[in-house]
């Protein structure tokens, strides 16, 4: 399958459009054992020590979403031997689970109350899954208890039962115990301990999956405000463009492109990383539409002031040119 993000932004959209969305039903578990909240599920994984196990699906509409749900998921087996060891969290995106939510015009206020506690679910469910970039389905995500996403796990042929399934999380178990290894270490020590650690943590993961690490890198300028990691300029970037990244999956572009403009002046940044954040708002900011050319213009040109043997430069200017051509 294409890569999804798309269709989850649509979803997205569809849900703000929608005030009355999502079942009314107030479960916070299904039969099966799986949460529909993921801030639900966290709590229960914090109590208890667990993993949170994010499955994704599009039931029905994807043979083999329903092959998993039906062989895996849905078996007996599943809620004692899976949904016991980590807070589970089913997002399912099929049509079936949207007719199946809707609730008509005329239901009443307590109806109403409810399909808005839903729709907000859904609504974060769907964010997470766009943040996620979702290649292909169904999918399974572990995340630590603190919401940091640890590995991903895609259905085949060799998981295709809930042993199957526990054999291949099985296989990942070593790499998920390093990286609790890692987790844990960001959390005890000195300032300057935590601070390597967390960039220990930071490279270890994928770049897909480094904006869940937003409030440790966030964190870093409050741990070490000396700089003495020398680690301080490359957080603040980081975390600049991962607020954008969320800012966007959040459908907000305005708010992207000021996380950027935000660290432009930060002088423990590099220039040319300054630079970029600089050319980067320019980019977004054009693209939306958002902003006139001659104020795109003024960030390009701030871009190049700060870096102006960058080799950037040029390609900057041409595009500065193009810009004023069109004015």
């Amino acid at each position: 399958m294409k890569n999804l993000k798309l269709f989850f932004t649509s979803i997205l959209t569809l849900l703000l459009l929608s005030p009355l969305f999502i079942s009314c039903e107030k479960k916070n578990v299904d039969a099966n054992g799986c949460y529909y909240d993921i801030d639900e599920a966290a709590v229960t994984a914090n109590k208890k020590n667990q993993d949170i196990m994010v499955i994704i699906t599009i039931d029905g509409a994807d043979a083999p979403s329903t092959d998993f749900l039906d062989k895996v998921v849905r078996n007996p087996a599943f809620k004692k031997e899976i949904a016991s060891k980590y807070a589970v969290v089913c997002m399912d995106f099929s049509q079936k689970s949207y007719d199946a939510a809707s609730v008509p015009e005329d239901a009443d206020d307590a109806a109403k109350k409810a399909a808005e506690e839903k729709e907000a679910i859904m609504k974060k469910n769907t964010r997470y899954a766009s943040m996620l970039d979702v290649s292909g389905i169904p999918v399974i995500y572990i995340f630590s208890k603190e919401k940091y996403l640890i590995r991903g796990l895609y259905y085949d042929d060799e998981n295709r039962s809930v042993q199957g399934f526990k054999d291949a999380l099985a296989e990942k178990s070593s790499v998920i115990d390093e990286m609790h290894k890692m987790i844990y270490q960001t959390k005890i020590g000195t300032a300057e301990e935590k601070v390597e650690a967390i960039d220990k943590l930071y490279e270890a993961t994928s770049p897909t999956f480094r904006i869940f690490l937003y409030e440790l890198m966030d964190s870093v300028k409050k741990l070490d405000p000396t700089n003495k990691s020398g680690l301080v300029g490359k957080y603040m970037y980081e975390a600049a463009a991962t607020k954008s990244d969320i800012a966007l999956a959040d459908g907000n572009v305005r708010e992207a492109i000021q996380a950027y403009l935000d660290v432009a002046d930060e002088p423990l940044i590099p220039a040319e990383d300054r630079q970029q954040a600089l050319y980067t708002a320019a980019y977004m900011s054009s693209k939306a539409e958002i902003d006139d050319v001659s104020v795109v213009i003024g960030y390009l040109e701030k871009s190049i002031a700060i870096a102006p043997d960058s080799d950037q430069v040029p390609a900057l200017k041409r595009v500065i040119a193009a810009l004023s051509a069109q004015k």
